[in-house]
Parts: structure tokens; sequence; C-alpha cells
């Protein structure tokens, strides 16, 4: 198994747009959108939202589009249904590539922090708000990447996977302000609000060298997401199986 998620890992560091929109762009974004002032206190507020704000492109851009994509092109392609024989099951193939996307998400959080911490104006966090950060990308990940098997099992062909994974990147970047300042209103602005970028940036700029706050209801948020997506897995996983016979 360990060598298997080694293969995966390798699989999807071979995405060169995964590593641009999910690696690259949020640090050039990050960079390019700050300005250094001679008020201490402006550069500092400035970092942290830029930091905030960026920081959900990576489980956005790692998952969305690698992982959906390459199982797409890996189910067509009959890749899934040889593993399978290999006795690497669809449920297997699953974890192995939940564990590589994690091991890459993780990686690449802690490289944007690193490298925003010396470039900008940006505070030492403190050790609450860290594990926030890697709590929330984390269970982030975990919607996301649902969300990634989801697309890849309800849509058939390889075309029609790659094309639905780029809307579903850029309408989520777009929906919360990711990508643009749109300002929402309506049903649009309910449904952006069910996804939890909002609560979780809006935690980070409030409490960014806190000790102590509450993150009941940012968890409760992400959770609520996460058992979302994993009722959409389950059905498309429904689906899936009823078509077999």
């Amino acid at each position: 198994m360990i060598h298997y998620i080694k293969f995966e890992l390798k699989n999807t560091l071979g995405y060169s747009i995964a590593m641009i929109v999910g690696g690259l762009l949020p640090l050039i974004l990050a960079i390019g959108g700050y300005h250094s002032t001679s008020n201490t206190a402006a550069n500092q507020s400035l970092s942290i939202s830029l930091f905030s704000t960026l920081l959900p492109m990576i489980p956005l851009g790692l998952v969305i589009l690698p992982f959906t994509i390459a199982f797409g092109r890996d189910t067509e392609s009959g890749v899934v249904t040889r593993l399978n024989l290999f006795g690497y099951s669809t449920v297997k193939q699953l974890i192995a590539k939940f564990v590589s996307i994690v091991i890459l998400v993780t990686g690449v959080t802690v490289i944007y922090i690193v490298v925003l911490l010396n470039t900008m104006s940006l505070p030492k966090p403190s050790t609450l708000t860290v594990i926030n950060i890697f709590a929330g990308v984390l269970l982030l990940t975990a919607a996301l990447y649902l969300v990634a098997f989801t697309i890849a099992q309800v849509f058939k062909g390889f075309n029609m996977i790659q094309g639905v994974a780029m809307i579903v990147y850029f309408g989520i970047a777009l929906l919360t302000g990711t990508m643009g300042g749109f300002k929402l209103t309506g049903w649009i602005e309910k449904v952006a609000e069910l996804i939890p970028f909002k609560i979780f940036r809006d935690n980070l700029n409030a409490h960014w060298a806190s000790t102590s706050f509450n993150q009941g209801k940012e968890l409760a948020h992400l959770l609520i997401f996460l058992a979302f997506t994993a009722f959409l897995f389950a059905v498309a996983n429904y689906f899936r199986i009823r078509s077999r016979h």
C-alpha cells in the first residue's frame, strides 16, 4: 500500500496544472497583492488578509483539478480496472489517492506559510491559529476530495470530466471570493455561504495572534460541508454500483 501511495503522489505531482493553480498561484497572488507602506499595523493587517483569502486555493486547486481529471482518465483508460485485478480495490485506490493528496496539501501549506512569513509583514501566528490552519485545510481537503470523486463517478468521458472539474474549480473560487470581489445577492449568496471558506478566513483574520478563541461555529460549518459532500459521494457510489448490475 505504501508503494501505491508513493505512486499516486508522483502521479499527482506530474500534473503541472495542479502545481500551478494549487501551489504557485496562491503564492503569486498573495505576494503580488502585497504593497508595503510606512504603517506597520496596516502592513500586517493586509498580510493576514491576503494569507487567509488565498489559503483555501491550496486544497481547492490540488484536489478538484488533478484528482478529478486523473481518476476520470484512469477510469476511461481501464487503469482502475487493471489495478482491481492486482488486488487494489476501488476503496484501496481511493484511500491511497486521499493519503497522497493529504501529504501534498500539507506540504504545500507549510511552504505557503514559510514563504509568506519571509516575504510579507505577516506576524507569527499563535499555536492555536496554526492548528486552525491545518485542521481547516485538511477538512476542506476531505470535503473537496469527495466532491472530486462524485464528479468522476457521475460524468462519463475524460473531456466531460475535465470540463466539469474546471467549472467547479472556478465556480467555487468565484462564489467564495477567492478570485474576484463580486458582491453576491439572493440565492447565489446563500449557495456561497454553504461553502465554509468565508468563516474559515474570518476566524484567521480575527484571531491570528489569539491564544484562545471559540472555533465551534467554524468547525460546525466545516463538518456540515463535509457531511454534505459525503452524502453526494454516497449517492454517486450507490448509482455506480447499481450501474454494474
